[in-house]
C-alpha cells in the first residue's frame, strides 16, 4: 500500500457474544493507493470490510472462539484499536495488483521462459570444460 486517503470511516459494536467472549463487531470503509506490479503506479482501491473480533488474552483462549470471530490478542496492555484496523485494512487488499488497461506495452513484457529462449552467441557452454577432460580420458 502506497499511501491512503486521510479518513477512514468505522463503525464499531462492542459486547459479548452468548459464550460470554467480548465482541467487537465493525465495519470499515477508506480509501488507499496501491502500486500496480507492471509500472509500479497508483492504483486507488476502496475497502468495504465488515469485520468480528473476539478479544482475548492469549493463544489458548483462542481455541475456544467461535470460528465466526477473528482472535485479536489484548494482553496486558490496552487494545491498540488503530493497530488492529490497520491490520484489518491490510487483510483486505488484494494479493496481485495491474492496471485494468495495458499500462506497459505488450513488447516490453517478457512472459515465461521468453528470456531463457534467446540464444546467447556470446556466451561458453559450461559442459566445454569436460567435454575436453573426456577427450583426455579416452586417449
Amino acid at each position: 500500500m502506497q499511501s491512503s486517503s486521510e479518513n477512514a470511516q468505522v463503525e464499531i459494536a462492542c459486547g459479548r457474544d452468548e459464550l460470554g467472549n467480548f465482541t467487537l463487531d465493525g465495519h470499515i470503509r477508506c480509501e488507499v493507493e496501491i502500486l500496480c506490479q507492471r509500472c509500479l503506479g497508483p492504483i486507488p482501491h476502496a475497502i468495504d470490510a465488515e469485520f468480528q473480533w473476539g478479544i482475548i488474552r492469549s493463544e489458548e483462549q483462542a481455541k475456544n472462539l467461535p470460528k465466526s470471530l477473528d482472535p485479536v490478542i489484548q494482553g496486558e496492555e490496552k487494545l491498540d484499536l488503530y493497530a488492529a484496523l490497520e491490520d484489518e485494512i491490510l487483510l483486505h487488499l488484494p494479493f496481485v495488483t495491474y492496471h485494468e488497461e495495458d499500462c506497459v506495452p505488450r513488447e516490453n513484457l517478457v512472459f515465461g521462459d521468453e528470456a531463457e529462449a534467446a540464444p546467447d552467441e556470446d556466451r561458453e557452454n559450461p559442459f566445454k570444460v569436460l567435454e575436453q577432460l573426456k577427450g583426455k580420458q579416452g586417449k
